[in-house]
Protein backbone atom coordinates (compact mmCIF):
# COMPACT_ATOMS: atom_id res chain seq x y z
CA UNK A 1 0.00 0.00 0.00
CA UNK A 2 2.69 2.45 0.81
CA UNK A 3 3.82 1.80 -2.92
CA UNK A 4 0.76 2.73 -3.97
CA UNK A 5 0.69 6.22 -2.39
CA UNK A 6 4.14 6.76 -3.48
CA UNK A 7 2.90 6.45 -6.80
CA UNK A 8 -0.30 8.58 -6.14
CA UNK A 9 1.43 11.24 -4.53
CA UNK A 10 4.08 11.68 -7.40
CA UNK A 11 1.12 11.58 -9.81
CA UNK A 12 -0.35 14.69 -7.98
CA UNK A 13 2.84 16.88 -7.83
CA UNK A 14 2.98 16.52 -11.74
CA UNK A 15 -0.67 18.14 -12.21
CA UNK A 16 0.42 21.84 -11.22
CA UNK A 17 2.93 21.36 -14.47
CA UNK A 18 0.67 19.65 -16.31
CA UNK A 19 -1.98 22.35 -15.77
CA UNK A 20 0.62 25.05 -16.89
CA UNK A 21 1.19 22.96 -20.28
CA UNK A 22 -1.91 22.53 -20.94
CA UNK A 23 -2.18 24.66 -23.75
CA UNK A 24 -0.17 21.78 -25.35
CA UNK A 25 -0.76 18.58 -23.43
CA UNK A 26 -4.01 17.48 -21.78
CA UNK A 27 -3.56 14.90 -19.20
CA UNK A 28 -5.77 12.24 -16.68
CA UNK A 29 -5.25 10.95 -13.61
CA UNK A 30 -7.64 8.55 -12.18
CA UNK A 31 -8.03 5.65 -9.46
CA UNK A 32 -9.02 2.01 -9.76
CA UNK A 33 -10.47 -1.06 -7.56
CA UNK A 34 -10.95 -3.96 -8.74
CA UNK A 35 -12.16 -7.56 -8.20
CA UNK A 36 -10.06 -10.45 -9.61
CA UNK A 37 -9.98 -13.59 -10.28
CA UNK A 38 -7.17 -15.94 -11.19
CA UNK A 39 -6.95 -18.83 -12.70
CA UNK A 40 -3.11 -20.33 -12.24
CA UNK A 41 -1.85 -23.49 -13.95
CA UNK A 42 1.78 -25.00 -12.83
CA UNK A 43 1.36 -28.40 -14.51
CA UNK A 44 0.21 -30.56 -13.15
CA UNK A 45 -1.81 -28.79 -10.98
CA UNK A 46 -4.64 -25.82 -11.62
CA UNK A 47 -5.28 -23.27 -8.61
CA UNK A 48 -8.38 -20.42 -8.62
CA UNK A 49 -7.40 -17.52 -6.56
CA UNK A 50 -9.80 -14.22 -6.22
CA UNK A 51 -9.21 -11.11 -4.55
CA UNK A 52 -9.60 -7.19 -4.69
CA UNK A 53 -6.53 -5.04 -6.26
CA UNK A 54 -6.27 -1.01 -6.25
CA UNK A 55 -4.64 1.31 -8.13
CA UNK A 56 -3.96 4.55 -10.28
CA UNK A 57 -3.80 5.32 -13.47
CA UNK A 58 -2.49 8.63 -15.78
CA UNK A 59 -1.98 9.66 -19.14
CA UNK A 60 -0.86 12.65 -21.16
CA UNK A 61 -2.22 13.64 -24.60
CA UNK A 62 -1.77 15.59 -27.63
CA UNK A 63 -3.00 15.80 -30.89
CA UNK A 64 -1.49 12.74 -31.97
CA UNK A 65 0.46 10.97 -29.27
CA UNK A 66 -0.16 9.35 -26.05
CA UNK A 67 1.59 8.14 -22.65
CA UNK A 68 -0.57 6.13 -20.34
CA UNK A 69 1.01 4.29 -17.26
CA UNK A 70 -1.33 2.25 -14.65
CA UNK A 71 -0.10 0.78 -11.87
CA UNK A 72 -1.96 -1.67 -9.07
CA UNK A 73 -1.42 -3.75 -6.28
CA UNK A 74 -3.26 -6.11 -3.87
CA UNK A 75 -4.10 -9.79 -2.86
CA UNK A 76 -5.28 -12.66 -3.79
CA UNK A 77 -6.83 -15.85 -1.68
CA UNK A 78 -7.15 -19.03 -3.47
CA UNK A 79 -10.61 -20.70 -3.91
CA UNK A 80 -9.74 -23.96 -5.43
CA UNK A 81 -7.18 -26.33 -6.39
CA UNK A 82 -4.28 -27.74 -3.70
CA UNK A 83 -2.09 -24.65 -3.17
CA UNK A 84 -3.66 -23.43 -0.17
CA UNK A 85 -1.09 -20.04 0.14
CA UNK A 86 -2.33 -16.64 -0.68
CA UNK A 87 -0.33 -14.46 -2.91
CA UNK A 88 0.52 -10.33 -2.93
CA UNK A 89 0.18 -9.09 -6.38
CA UNK A 90 1.56 -6.31 -7.88
CA UNK A 91 1.29 -5.06 -12.07
CA UNK A 92 1.84 -2.30 -13.84
CA UNK A 93 1.78 -1.17 -17.50
CA UNK A 94 3.51 1.85 -19.35
CA UNK A 95 2.23 2.52 -23.11
CA UNK A 96 2.75 4.86 -25.86
CA UNK A 97 0.14 5.21 -28.24
CA UNK A 98 -0.44 6.96 -31.52
CA UNK A 99 -3.93 7.80 -32.71
CA UNK A 100 -4.19 6.58 -35.89
CA UNK A 101 -7.81 7.78 -36.41
CA UNK A 102 -9.95 10.04 -34.18
CA UNK A 103 -11.77 6.50 -32.95
CA UNK A 104 -8.90 4.18 -32.75
CA UNK A 105 -5.56 4.54 -31.06
CA UNK A 106 -2.48 1.69 -31.36
CA UNK A 107 -0.31 1.19 -28.64
CA UNK A 108 3.09 -0.48 -27.84
CA UNK A 109 5.16 -1.46 -24.64
CA UNK A 110 5.26 -3.41 -21.29
CA UNK A 111 3.26 -4.48 -19.11
CA UNK A 112 4.03 -6.74 -15.72
CA UNK A 113 2.60 -8.42 -12.88
CA UNK A 114 4.06 -9.77 -10.03
CA UNK A 115 3.36 -12.55 -7.41
CA UNK A 116 5.15 -13.01 -3.62
CA UNK A 117 4.17 -16.61 -2.69
CA UNK A 118 5.49 -17.30 0.67
CA UNK A 119 9.25 -16.76 0.30
CA UNK A 120 9.26 -16.92 -3.52
CA UNK A 121 8.96 -14.80 -6.72
CA UNK A 122 6.99 -15.16 -9.91
CA UNK A 123 7.30 -12.21 -12.30
CA UNK A 124 5.84 -12.33 -15.88
CA UNK A 125 7.05 -9.29 -18.22
CA UNK A 126 4.95 -8.64 -21.28
CA UNK A 127 5.63 -6.64 -24.48
CA UNK A 128 2.64 -5.95 -26.20
CA UNK A 129 1.43 -4.35 -29.33
CA UNK A 130 -2.52 -2.60 -28.99
CA UNK A 131 -5.09 -1.36 -30.12
CA UNK A 132 -8.25 0.21 -28.83
CA UNK A 133 -11.74 1.82 -30.71
CA UNK A 134 -13.69 4.07 -29.16
CA UNK A 135 -17.54 5.53 -30.02
CA UNK A 136 -19.32 8.17 -28.33
CA UNK A 137 -23.00 6.96 -27.14
CA UNK A 138 -23.73 10.23 -26.24
CA UNK A 139 -21.75 13.42 -27.09
CA UNK A 140 -19.91 14.76 -23.97
CA UNK A 141 -21.67 12.22 -21.06
CA UNK A 142 -21.13 8.87 -22.42
CA UNK A 143 -18.87 6.79 -24.67
CA UNK A 144 -17.68 3.31 -24.95
CA UNK A 145 -14.06 1.66 -25.71
CA UNK A 146 -12.95 -1.60 -26.85
CA UNK A 147 -8.97 -2.71 -26.26
CA UNK A 148 -7.61 -6.02 -28.03
CA UNK A 149 -3.64 -6.77 -27.50
CA UNK A 150 -1.03 -9.37 -28.61
CA UNK A 151 2.22 -10.31 -26.73
CA UNK A 152 5.40 -9.83 -29.48
CA UNK A 153 7.45 -11.32 -26.96
CA UNK A 154 7.98 -11.99 -23.36
CA UNK A 155 9.53 -13.61 -19.72
CA UNK A 156 8.32 -15.45 -16.94
CA UNK A 157 10.78 -16.50 -13.82
CA UNK A 158 14.60 -16.72 -12.89
CA UNK A 159 16.15 -18.23 -14.92
CA UNK A 160 13.65 -16.90 -17.62
CA UNK A 161 11.11 -19.11 -19.87
CA UNK A 162 9.87 -17.26 -23.09
CA UNK A 163 6.54 -16.12 -22.44
CA UNK A 164 3.50 -15.03 -24.59
CA UNK A 165 0.06 -13.96 -24.23
CA UNK A 166 -3.37 -11.93 -25.29
CA UNK A 167 -6.05 -10.33 -24.15
CA UNK A 168 -9.12 -7.71 -24.10
CA UNK A 169 -10.65 -4.80 -22.37
CA UNK A 170 -13.79 -3.02 -23.09
CA UNK A 171 -16.35 -1.08 -20.68
CA UNK A 172 -18.29 2.07 -20.27
CA UNK A 173 -17.32 5.85 -19.47
CA UNK A 174 -19.99 7.91 -17.89
CA UNK A 175 -19.43 12.01 -16.97
CA UNK A 176 -20.93 12.42 -13.59
CA UNK A 177 -22.08 16.09 -14.12
CA UNK A 178 -22.34 17.77 -17.87
CA UNK A 179 -19.82 20.59 -15.73
CA UNK A 180 -17.45 18.66 -13.90
CA UNK A 181 -14.27 16.81 -15.65
CA UNK A 182 -14.96 14.22 -13.02
CA UNK A 183 -15.98 11.05 -15.31
CA UNK A 184 -16.54 6.79 -14.10
CA UNK A 185 -15.35 3.96 -15.91
CA UNK A 186 -16.73 0.29 -15.56
CA UNK A 187 -14.73 -2.40 -17.32
CA UNK A 188 -14.13 -5.72 -17.62
CA UNK A 189 -10.78 -7.48 -18.81
CA UNK A 190 -9.18 -11.05 -19.81
CA UNK A 191 -5.68 -11.44 -19.98
CA UNK A 192 -4.23 -14.92 -20.72
CA UNK A 193 -0.08 -15.62 -20.41
CA UNK A 194 1.78 -18.74 -21.09
CA UNK A 195 5.15 -20.19 -21.01
CA UNK A 196 6.62 -23.70 -20.69
CA UNK A 197 4.57 -25.50 -18.20
CA UNK A 198 3.05 -22.56 -17.10
CA UNK A 199 -0.59 -20.35 -17.78
CA UNK A 200 -2.24 -18.07 -15.94
CA UNK A 201 -5.70 -16.32 -16.90
CA UNK A 202 -6.88 -13.12 -14.83
CA UNK A 203 -10.05 -11.31 -15.08
CA UNK A 204 -10.77 -8.24 -13.33
CA UNK A 205 -13.89 -6.40 -13.10
CA UNK A 206 -12.99 -2.34 -12.39
CA UNK A 207 -14.51 0.79 -11.49
CA UNK A 208 -12.43 3.61 -11.99
CA UNK A 209 -12.89 7.40 -11.08
CA UNK A 210 -11.10 9.97 -13.68
CA UNK A 211 -10.32 13.40 -13.98
CA UNK A 212 -10.03 14.47 -17.56
CA UNK A 213 -11.44 12.67 -20.96
CA UNK A 214 -10.50 9.20 -20.64
CA UNK A 215 -8.40 7.96 -23.72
Amino acid sequence: MNRLLGVLAVGLSVLPAAARAQDRLQYTVGLMASQQIVQSRVEPTSNRLSGPVLGVEGALISDRLTVRVRYGEGHVQPREGPDNVARDVVEGEALVGYRALPWLTLWGGPSARAYTIGDNNQRWLIWTARATGRGTLVPGRMQSFVELWGAFTGSVGDPALQAGGRGFNGGLEVRLAQSTPLWSRLSYKMESTHATGLRETVESLTLSLIYGLPQ
